[in-house]
């Protein structure tokens, strides 16, 4: 039954691991702790319980973007979500309070700090929710790399209510000890703990250790480079002062960049975010303690080029590659320096803590956890063992049992030298798209396009941009597929398209192209244009 509804609702033809068994427990009305990793699935996880639930599903959120992204996505399946953050004024919030009484929203997602508000948790008093679902639990834990005091009081307001609903934490980054620290401050009620999905094998792990600065700096242009066929990808540093160094740095070697910070205006912010979604430059470049937020599946490369505190926060960013479940590298770029910007930025949080308030005891206590995750990441850098092990060991995943001695997907398992990476990526292109140019994401695009779905709306629910959607179709009608591009592009803007090919020089040249027609016809349609003439050609051939 649940395999119908996750076809009926998610077009998916089947769970992924763990997803199915938690799903099961949620609606079975337990608590439910589950540790997966960054695109392991976890937003169905809750999202479908709460569609085959009469009742609210209250969804807890720390990332104003990405509760834009999710309820946009449930938006284009026809299932009625809406969001409350600090991003909408008080009329607004009440005309959306006013529909979650009325029994028009099926999942609300808000933000922590909400909680706050006796006003704002007085509005919920009366709703029948049927489940709590608290995503990167990890930030309700002292003991977590990201710990924000809103989250803390979830679990005196979840008491407050007249019916205590199903509470179900979330998170891709918990050690032992914070997911002990998640139970006891959600209050969970003999929770079923479920830790699934960190061996992600569609993904590549590289690690390179002891890099000067500029060695650094090269070796990110290098490695882009090499994998310039392959997409879109994420380059973290550890201070905002890098990611606009590295992104100068790109550009001046070719590369379209751009930095995106917590120093931003949230307006800038928004629009590189957008740019990036819609693949108009090729690699973002960030911070690594910033919560980006960026829903992108078809990420194909995250370069760290500055080393994370914990390999808690190295995974979760990493995780964000190859979503799509398609080939991606993940590569850590480690220096020397790394390790003692880490041990200033400790010795800032003991300070703080003292001041604060904070005993001796338990400010050391927390900073004993903070140096043993440096050393838990630095090991990961420097080690000449399976990096894939390493991951799974640290997070106790299941699937250790089964792990083969050999990877076959990181540096040290396949005997790699720093010279050879570009070696290794040159086929990255191919095995996205497979011997015909059809891999399984782009099927998957075509699925949703053949039942109707327009390409916005694919984009929404598969986390692309509408560039990489119409790209995913155009691949398809080259190989055969039947597009109806009069649907997209009218015949006047096609003779436009087509007078303006030859004094470009090339199809090829797509800008070029563009600067000749007027504004309102887009790069997607000159794509189509082209395939269209492309097809036409290869017909006559045949």
């Amino acid at each position: 039954m649940l395999e119908k509804n996750l076809e009926k609702y998610f077009k998916f033809p089947e769970f992924r691991a763990g997803q199915k068994e938690i799903i099961e427990s949620i609606m079975n009305g337990e608590d439910v702790v589950a540790l997966m990793p960054t695109g392991g699935g976890k937003s169905l996880c809750y999202q479908l319980p709460a569609i085959l639930s009469e009742k609210i599903t209250i969804v807890i959120s720390p990332l104003i973007a990405l509760m834009k992204d999710q309820v946009d996505s449930l938006a284009a399946r026809g299932i009625a979500a809406t969001f409350i953050n600090s991003s909408l004024d008080a009329q607004e919030i009440g005309r959306r309070l006013a529909d979650l009484r009325a029994g028009k929203i099926k999942i609300l997602y808000i933000a922590p700090e909400r909680f706050a508000s006796g006003e704002f948790r007085s509005a919920f008093s009366d709703l029948d929710i049927a489940l709590f679902a608290v995503d990167e639990a990890h930030c309700v834990s002292q003991w977590g790399h990201d710990f924000r005091p809103d989250y803390l009081a979830i679990g005196q307001y979840i008491k407050t209510l007249k019916k205590r609903p199903s509470v179900a934490a979330f998170t891709a980054t918990a050690t032992p000890e914070v997911k002990d620290d998640i139970i006891a401050r959600l209050d969970l009620r003999e929770p079923k703990v479920f830790i699934r999905g960190f061996d992600r094998p569609n993904i590549r792990f590289f690690a390179q250790c002891d890099l000067k600065p500029t060695q650094r700096l090269e070796e990110v242009v290098r490695i882009v480079k090499s994998l310039k066929n392959a997409g879109s990808g994420i380059v973290y540093a550890i201070s905002r002062k890098d990611t606009e160094a590295i992104a100068q740095y790109l550009k001046k070697n070719g590369i379209t960049a751009r930095a995106y910070h917590a120093g931003m205006k949230a307006g800038e912010r928004e629009a590189i975010q957008d740019d990036f979604m819609e693949n108009r430059f090729k690699v973002i470049v960030a911070t690594v303690a910033f919560g980006m937020g960026v829903d992108k599946a078809d990420i194909r490369f995250v370069i760290h080029a500055g080393m994370p505190g914990s390999l808690e926060g190295y995974y979760q960013e990493a995780g964000r590659a190859g979503r799509d479940g398609e080939l991606a590298y993940c590569v850590l770029l480690h220096s020397k320096r790394d390790v003692t910007t880490h041990k200033y930025f400790i010795r800032l949080d003991k300070q703080n803590m003292l001041a604060q308030g904070k005993g001796w005891q338990e400010t050391n206590q927390v900073l004993d956890i903070k140096y043993d995750r440096l050393e838990g990441i630095l090991n990961y850098a420097t080690a000449k063992s399976c990096r894939r092990r390493i991951i799974l060991e640290y997070f106790q995943d299941p699937d250790l049992e089964s792990h083969q001695e050999n990877c076959k997907g990181c540096d040290v398992c396949l005997n790699w030298k720093n010279t050879e990476l570009k070696k290794t990526a040159r086929g990255a292109a191919r095995a996205i798209r497979g011997k015909d140019g059809l891999s399984d994401t782009i099927l998957a695009t075509v699925d949703f396009y053949r039942q109707d779905y327009a390409p916005e709306q694919i984009a929404k629910i598969r986390s692309l941009g509408v560039s990489t959607v119409f790209n995913h179709l155009v691949l398809w009608y080259l190989a055969g597929g039947e597009l109806a591009i009069e649907k997209f592009v009218t015949a006047e803007e096609e003779r436009q398209i087509l007078r303006a090919l030859p004094a470009a020089g090339s199809a090829h040249f797509l800008s070029a192209i563009k600067a000749q027609l007027p504004e309102a016809i887009s790069y997607e349609q000159i794509r189509l244009v082209i395939a269209k003439r492309q097809k036409t050609k290869m017909e006559k051939v045949c």
